[in-house]
Order: structure tokens, then sequence, then C-alpha cells
């Protein structure tokens, strides 16, 4: 999915450093080659879609410099126009590495480093990088390695870093059943170490993960589960999926209580690194901008990174509170409900302006009046607008319509409505949906990724409040998902 959040942050690079051309390109984890994510260009007519994939083994200058970049982990240099895939950058071309970094989380741990892209800069005006110029592409760096790290999510090597605090084994096996890569869990259950770089067949126990594998590429959906047993005589579940690129993902876990609670440390972690990400790198630029002496035309760019530094901090004391919440749903205890009385509309914006990114790729169309207010717990009932509409955009194609509508309906109750145009949920499935636990229907595993939790706390915030949850669906055709809540709440609610 193309992101808003990058093609703003490659856009404010050209501009902070006064070039004519800013272009972020990911490094792929199985081709080693880049990927362009976002690029600016005021002259040459370099787009994101016009750029192909560049292999970075073809020796020519830009892939040279790329390479002498990503060895040193530092900035190169180029005083000559460059070719960047069939295009001429203006020289000079500056190529910095994008490293991503974390801190080991557990002492025995070492700290994880690796490049996940490059940032190439071209035209300087004034025709030279400086010291300060290298300083402060290190520092937008370290911004575009986490966002990138976000976009590509969906690989296992960023799933892996994800899950690197919890005891779930996950492998990435190529196309031909080479590990590609293996988490410490993972080797644990296996019992062989290092399994990266080994076929599966000198390191499956008894011929279970070769079954799996054989399970895997015969089924439709690119799922597969069994039971594992390991050389220790432990009992695991193992679930295996295929990607696009024909690889497999393994996954092995103790138990399905166990799966659910890493899944969702996992969703957890992928959900508040986007706002934690978005609010260090503004804070980051803002500072280097103050150090460097602050000018009237930065104003504005500061004004901006602060307003968006804000709107992502109240998204992550929000998804933290929901987290918190289902561990309650989870633990058998009853929602809290911090009542007050707020206009409906007005959360309905907050949250549109929050997934602006998440909901790039669909059109939204919003039906609701001016002004609605009403009592109840605004922080879950936002999560009701939230768990809806990523709901409809995970399980709905590019360039559908997503409607959003607010509306009384009779009893003093109010509706809360999206209808999405996705794959829809067969008939017997429906009446399941936010009443079990992790319950997904066959159509949404083989669609997305994910563990059905945000329908069940979805379902729990709607009754809390004295309201009801309502799906209507066609297969095929698309969703709709409607919370009714009573426009004011008992008293013994407040």
């Amino acid at each position: 999915m193309r992101s808003a959040i990058l093609d703003r942050f490659v856009q404010k690079v050209a501009q902070i450093i006064q070039t004519e051309g800013a272009a972020c390109f990911s490094l792929g984890v199985a081709d080693n080659r880049l990927h362009p994510q976002a690029v600016i260009s005021r002259r040459d007519g370099i787009t994101r879609d016009s750029l192909g994939h560049i292999d970075i083994d073809t020796g020519n200058t830009f892939s040279t410099a790329v390479r002498d970049a990503l060895s040193q982990r530092g900035p190169v240099v180029l005083q000559e126009a460059t070719r960047i895939d069939r295009f001429i950058a203006n020289s000079p071309v500056l190529v910095m590495p994008i490293v991503w970094e974390r801190e080991a989380l557990e002492s025995e741990e070492e700290p994880v480093q690796r490049v996940v892209g490059v940032l190439a800069l071209w035209e300087k005006r004034g025709g030279r990088y400086d010291e300060d110029d290298y300083k402060l592409a290190e520092t937008l760096s370290s911004q575009a390695a986490a966002l990138l790290v976000e976009e590509q999510l969906d690989e296992f090597d960023d799933i892996q870093a994800a899950f690197s605090t919890v005891p779930v084994g996950l492998m990435l096996l190529s196309s031909d059943d080479n590990v590609l890569v293996a988490n410490a869990a993972a080797m644990r259950v296996i019992g062989v170490d290092p399994l990266q770089g080994r076929p599966i067949i000198d390191i499956d126990y008894g011929k279970q993960l070769t079954e799996l594998m054989n399970d895997v590429r015969s089924s439709d959906t690119g799922n597969a589960a069994a039971s594992y047993v390991s050389r220790d005589n432990e009992s695991y579940s193992a679930s295996a999926q295929t990607t696009q690129e024909g690889q497999t993902i393994i996954a092995l876990t103790q138990s399905p209580f166990s799966t659910a609670a890493e899944e969702l440390t996992g969703q957890v972690a992928h959900e508040l690194r986007t706002p934690l990400t978005v609010i260090q790198g503004n804070l980051q630029t803002i500072d280097f901008m103050i150090e460097g002496g602050i000018q009237p035309e930065d104003e504005e760019i500061i004004k901006e990174f602060i307003g968006t530094a804000l709107i992502q901090s109240a998204r992550m004391f929000r998804l933290i509170a929901e987290t918190l919440n289902i561990s309650r749903i989870h633990a058998g205890k009853e929602l809290e409900l911090e009542v007050e009385e707020f206009d409906l509309t007005d959360a309905l914006d907050q949250i549109l302006e929050e997934l602006g990114d998440y909901l790039l790729s669909h059109e939204i169309n919003v039906e609701a009046p001016d002004e609605l207010i009403i009592e109840g717990d605004r922080a879950k009932i936002i999560s009701i607008f939230d768990n809806y509409l990523k709901n409809a955009a995970k399980y709905s194609d590019t360039g559908t319509t997503i409607t959003v509508r607010l509306y009384k309906t009779g009893n003093d109750m109010v509706a809360i409505e999206v209808q999405d145009q996705g794959i829809g949920i067969p008939p017997e499935d429906v009446a399941k949906i936010g009443r079990e636990a992790g319950f997904r229907t066959d159509l949404s595993k083989s669609q997305a990724g994910g563990i059905g939790l945000g329908m069940v706390y979805t379902r729990r915030v709607s009754e809390a409040h004295g309201g009801r949850m309502e799906i209507e669906s066609t297969v095929g055709e698309g969703s709709k998902f409607r919370s009714v809540l009573p426009l004011r709440q008992p008293e013994g609610n407040r």
C-alpha cells in the first residue's frame, strides 16, 4: 500500500536539505533489490510509479554508490549526473543508507541493526553537500528506517522483530525449502542452531515439517496446520502459510492460548510502531532545525510536525488503552466506562484523520450530520470506528468505496455504520463474528492476517454502552457493520 506518510516525509527531506529531488527506497529481504517507496522531483519527471526495481549488483554508478553506502554505513556523494533506473538525476547525488536499529531487549541479546533501504538526494541547491547535510540526512534516514519497517511489516523479517520477545517459533523458507530466516524460539523448538541457510530436510525431526510443507502447497488457501512433537517430546501447534513470492512462513506455538497472546503482542507492536515512529522522527527533525537556527520559512514545517505528533500521541494512548481492555476481556472482567458528553461527528473526524494513511487506497464516503451529541466513553467508541474501518480496508480491494454513516434511529438510539465492498461473510459465520475469541472465517484467513480480537472488543464495547452490534453481509459483495448505541447513558454507567 502506498504510504502518504512516506510521501510527506520525502517532500520534507527535499525541502529541509534543499534539493530538487529525493527518493526513498526499501531494500528487499529476498531479492536484494531497491524498491521505490516515495519520490519527489521538481525538474526531471521522476515519480515513484515511473521507477522500476533496481538491482544493486549491476555495477553501474548508482548501484556501486549504493553498495558502498551500505558497506560503510555512511553517505556517498557522486559529483556527476547519475542514472537512476532509466532517469538521469542531476549532480550532486547523495546516497544515504537507511539502517533500522533496536536496542537489546534482554541482557543476553545483541542489539539489532539492519539495513532496510536507501535515501537518495540529488541536485543540491548551491552545488555541494556539507557536514550539516550529512548529519541531517542521517537523522532523517533514522525516521525513514522505522517507516520502512512499518511499510514492510508483512515481510517475515519484520514480523520476526515484532515477535522477538515472545516464545513463538518463526521460520521463513525459500521456494526450494531452505531456511532464510529463523528466530531464537524456532531454534529452541527445532533443537538446531543455527537454522538459517539449512534445507528443511536436514532439520526435520520425523519428517513432520516436510508433511506440513506438502499440505500447505496442496492447499487451495495457502494455509495448513498440524501438530508437531519436538526432540524433547514437547507438543506444539505448527502452522504454515505461503506468500505471494512462493516462500513459506512456519509458526510453532505450544497452545492456542499462547498463539493468541503472541499474535496480540505482535499486533500491538505493529500498531504502536507507526505513531511512535512519527512522533520520534518529527521531534528529532524539529530539534535539529532548532540547533541550526529557525528560519521564517521553517515555522510552517515545525507547526505541521507538532500537529502530526499530537494526533499520533492521541492514537497511541488509545491503542494502549484498548490493549489493556482486551486483557480485561480475556480475564473475564467487565469493561469500565468513563462516560462523558461529546460530539460523535467530531470523534469520527478524529479517527479519519488518524487513519488517513491506512485508508489511502480506498474511496471514503462519509454520511454524517454536522453535530451529533452522545453520552459514552469517547475513547472506546472511537475504537468502534477504528476497528470497523480497519476491518473494511483489510478485507476489500484497493480502489473500492468504504462508506461511514452516523444517524439517529428510533427510541433515542444512534447508529455507527461502516459499509465496504469486500469479500463478505458466509451466512453461517455472521453470528459468530465478535462472539468467539479468535474466530475468523475461512475467507478472512485467506485474505489477510489477524486474530479476530478487534470484533470481540467492538461487540463488548457496544454492549457495555447498552447497545448492540449488527452485521449484514453478502459473500463477494461486501459487509455492513453497525453498532447501535443509546444517546444517553443510565445513571449506573456514569
